[in-house]
């Protein structure tokens, strides 16, 4: 009778594993949307130098819109779907837009864990910041009216740089020599 309950449970474990198999490579075979990947390129192209900040802001904002009804018709499905999503809405000027990222990233993580996690931590900083609140990852940069470069009002008490590192983002110390950098760089 042991014998007959150790086979079906060995019987029912191998059952379970190969149905989790299953599910966990379906998620991964799953095509990435191939619309979403263009509104991507596009936010990326909009980005590089000498472009028209006000029609990028337009463009943002239909870019925005697109991936909102691609929300509603479930066709963000797989990580690099969700990244790709987080990227148009980390762009997107206001607080829907900053709050949609850091979900859009915290997703796309789940579902695959290699992502860089770097992301997730300036949309965090980029959310905070838009509600007036100081950023915590130390991502969010700033120069204004000819002032030197400076981290943008970031609490340091909430994140330690242990944290900070498992994000991939640059320790107090190495913010602080990196801002130093930028700005013998632009005096120079």
């Amino acid at each position: 009778m042991k014998r007959l309950s150790y086979f079906f449970i060995i019987l029912l474990t191998v059952i379970s594993c190969n149905s989790y198999y299953k599910n966990s490579t379906q998620s991964t075979t799953t095509k990435h949307n191939a619309e979403l990947l263009q509104l991507f390129k596009a936010d990326q192209e909009d980005r590089k130098p000498g472009v028209n900040w006000r029609n990028r802001i337009q463009r943002d904002k239909v870019r925005k819109k697109r991936v909102l009804e691609l929300l509603k018709a479930n066709k963000v499905i797989t990580s690099k779907d969700h990244y790709n999503a987080a990227i148009i809405f980390q762009h997107g000027g206001d607080t829907l837009s900053s709050s949609l990222a850091v979900k859009m990233m915290k997703r796309a993580i789940e579902l695959d864990n290699t992502i860089s996690k770097w992301l997730l931590a300036a949309a965090i900083d980029r959310d905070l910041l838009r509600r007036n609140k100081p950023q915590i990852y130390g991502t969010q940069y700033r120069k204004l009216n000819g002032k030197p470069w400076e981290i943008y009002n970031l609490d340091t008490t909430k994140i330690t740089d242990k944290q900070r590192k498992a994000y991939g983002v640059k320790t107090l110390a190495e913010q602080k020599e990196k801002l130093k950098k930028l700005n013998q760089e632009k005096s120079q």
